[in-house]
């Protein structure tokens, strides 16, 4: 754009957007913001039109885990800001950079119960890592400088920015300022001579990987050194795409529906190294295990935001950080990095025995480990056809077929629920990003999170798992999916309850179930009705045929399984 003349304060923060690199802006359009929305129409920025800002907020939430730059989201005063909320508590705790842009009511009517007034700081002060309100046009560059600089650095998380509706239009004296340099410092050569001692010491060491700041020349590098090192590497909970689950040393995946494998991991290893994330209660059920072994804590944020338990080192830098010091201060080992981040790797083994090359075999207890996570992650089969028999779709069985047809570069994307098991257990990833799902364990996140995913990773398919009360949070998103064009595959397991809870209520309240039964739409009838292909499935047998077709259709696709409300997860072996 020409920055020549005087901009508006609304147009201006367009055009700073435009130079941080954004692309996309979820948004709810309002009146409060009107100057915004006009400068989105001459911009490079495509503004992505959402049916409920709980849905812009979780586009926006899985558009910054994706890319790095905080996702946007725009929202208008009271209400929406309230809808909204829901995204940027996601973003806070699974400390994601997100920045959303709320409307506000004129500064002269503040203070007087106006329409759709509300307290900005008041709401999102405890939930928001700062909150910003513009009430000087001139400053209108600045403050977006401020907030996109904010949520990226340290510990990631969502920044606030108030806009007063008429400070958007008035003229600004301000131009397009240039990003702020997001630096972060390498870890001290130190500070590797040390880790690499802690391992070197201990007799089960484990990388538990996580967090933000990864890419897939970031994944290769941690993926090849932590084999170099005889690591077991485990992967947080819904943060766990950092390094290629085929890798011979990934053990597994720690939180909500963990492996026996994984947790046993975690309990007898001596020393974990947390590697963009730290050590918290839904990773150690409820901090009872693995809280006492020797840690070391690897990430941007000074403070360990959320750790629980011992810390003996701290190293802190970014994790893209320090996988790149890795081949430059281990000197144990020549690697060569080309400029798209592949390496050009000698033999396998452990750096710190090898000689002449030869590549050593990872401890026997890894290779244990990794046997014993296989079995556990091949869907269970069931002899009797009875779940078939009944009248439902057996999803252990289903997903022997999900396993064959889904593409191995695919997005899989879910909200909150029992479901989800079956997508974590039975879909390694194999390479970043490819799993999105929210870490506060916030319903509704799938479908919007895959109608983001398919927007920024168009080339890629994108695989949605729902339960019948998650989908219903965020349904309306199929709207926005269809007119995006967003290749999406959905499956729904439909069980007609509130599974989660109702499992709880089974173990604490046995036979006094309230308040979890749901009566569902035809959720097939209703993606047809949204411009998708909708299929209902009542069969085992008839599913394969189905999700293959919905894999074919290019655009949204929904597969509407009816399953047994008394399954509400995979079986176990």
């Amino acid at each position: 754009m020409d920055t020549s003349a005087s901009l508006s304060a609304g147009h201006l923060i367009v055009e700073e957007l435009e130079a941080h690199g954004v692309t996309r802006t979820y948004l709810v359009p309002g009146e409060s913001y009107l100057d915004v929305i006009d400068g989105l129409r001459d911009s490079a920025i495509t503004p992505i039109v959402c049916r409920q800002e709980g849905g812009a907020a979780y586009m926006a939430v899985a558009e910054g885990r994706m890319t790095g730059v905080p996702g946007i989201a725009m929202v208008t005063r009271g209400p929406g800001a309230a809808n909204v909320k829901v995204g940027v508590h996601t973003a806070y705790q699974d400390a994601t950079p997100l920045v959303v842009f709320v409307g506000l009511i004129p500064t002269d009517h503040r203070g007087r119960e106006s329409f759709q007034e509300f307290d900005l700081d008041g709401w999102f002060s405890s939930t928001a890592k700062k909150v910003l309100t513009l009430d000087d046009p001139d400053k209108a560059a600045e403050v977006v400088v401020d907030a996109m600089h904010t949520a990226v650095t340290g510990r990631p998380g969502p920044v606030i920015v108030g806009l007063p509706e008429e400070v958007l239009v008035r003229p600004s004296s301000g131009t397009v300022l240039p990003p702020r340099v997001h630096g972060s410092a390498s870890p001290y050569a130190g500070d590797v001579t040390e880790l690499r001692a802690r391992i070197t010491a201990a007799d089960r060491p484990v990388l538990i990987i996580g967090g933000e700041d990864w890419s897939p020349s970031t994944s290769r590098r941690i993926a090849q050194w932590s084999r170099d090192r005889g690591l077991g590497v485990l992967g947080t909970f819904r943060a766990y795409d950092g390094i290629d689950h085929d890798s011979p040393n990934f053990l597994g995946i720690l939180g909500y529906g963990a492996s026996p494998v994984a947790k046993r991991v975690l309990a007898e290893a001596d020393l974990h190294i947390f590697l963009g994330c730290v050590r918290t209660d839904v990773a150690t059920d409820g901090f009872s295990n693995g809280v006492d072994q020797r840690t070391v804590v690897i990430g941007p944020d000074a403070d360990a935001h959320g750790h629980f338990g011992r810390l003996d080192q701290h190293i802190v830098t970014s994790v893209g950080r320090f996988a790149q010091s890795l081949f430059t201060e281990e000197g144990t080992r020549t690697y060569s990095v080309s400029s798209d981040g592949s390496i050009d790797e000698p033999p396998l083994g452990d750096a710190l025995s090898e000689a002449a090359g030869e590549a050593v075999p990872l401890p026997a207890w890894v290779a244990e480990a990794r046997a014993e996570l296989e079995a556990w992650r091949k869907p269970q089969v069931s002899s009797s056809g009875s779940a078939a028999s009944a009248g439902f779709v057996d999803m252990d069985e289903a997903f022997v077929h999900v396993q064959d047809l889904l593409p191995d570069d695919a997005i899989t994307t879910y909200g909150a629920g029992n479901f989800s098991g079956w997508a974590t257990r039975f879909l390694p990833t194999h390479g970043f990003p490819s799993a999105l799902g929210p870490r506060n364990g916030s319903m509704g996140f799938g479908l919007p999170a895959a109608v983001a995913a398919a927007l920024v990773h168009p080339e890629r398919s994108v695989f949605c798992i729902a339960g019948d009360g998650d989908f219903l949070m965020n349904g309306q998103e199929m709207a926005t999916a269809v007119q995006y064009g967003a290749d999406i595959t959905v499956v729904l397991n439909d069980n007609s309850v509130y599974g989660t809870i109702r499992g709880h209520q089974d173990r604490e309240y046995p036979g006094r179930a309230t308040a979890t039964a749901l009566q569902n739409p035809d959720f097939a009838a209703m993606a047809t009705a949204f411009g998708g292909l909708g299929i209902r499935v009542e069969r085992t047998e008839d599913f394969r045929d189905a999700f293959e077709r919905a894999l074919e259709h290019k655009g949204l696709s929904l597969v509407h399984c009816i399953t047994d409300p008394a399954v509400r997860g995979a079986r176990l072996p």
